[in-house]
């Protein structure tokens, strides 16, 4: 399934709403939103998860990519209505010490 993205503004940020797959074949598309992000001076970002089914290996790295990206900037980048199955993921690969996660956006 195809990756689509909506990015909106909250106080001192952004969320990055995601919906299908962060896969190999989705990969750029989100590191374009996110870059687009960047480029306009936002430090702060939140990735809203809600509607994430699936995240391979590529769509992980590509997470912890942006995340390496905007806090060597100074920023933040914190993942948002995490499902369980992505709960379970970064727990598995012990990305759940390196990302803040919660279960919804007002958190």
């Amino acid at each position: 399934m195809a990756m689509q993205t909506k990015e909106r503004p909250v106080p001192n940020g952004v969320v990055l709403e995601m919906t299908g797959d962060l896969t190999y074949a989705n990969r750029e598309q989100f590191k374009t939103a996110v870059e687009a992000i960047r480029q306009k001076g936002c430090r702060h970002l939140i990735l809203n998860m809600a509607d994430v089914r699936f995240v391979d290996s590529s769509g992980l790295g590509a997470l912890v990519e942006a995340y390496t990206t905007v806090t060597r900037e100074g920023g933040t980048l914190k993942l948002a209505n995490v499902t369980r199955k992505l709960q379970d993921l970064l727990s598995i690969t012990k990305l759940l010490t390196v990302f803040e996660t919660f279960d919804s956006e007002d958190e």
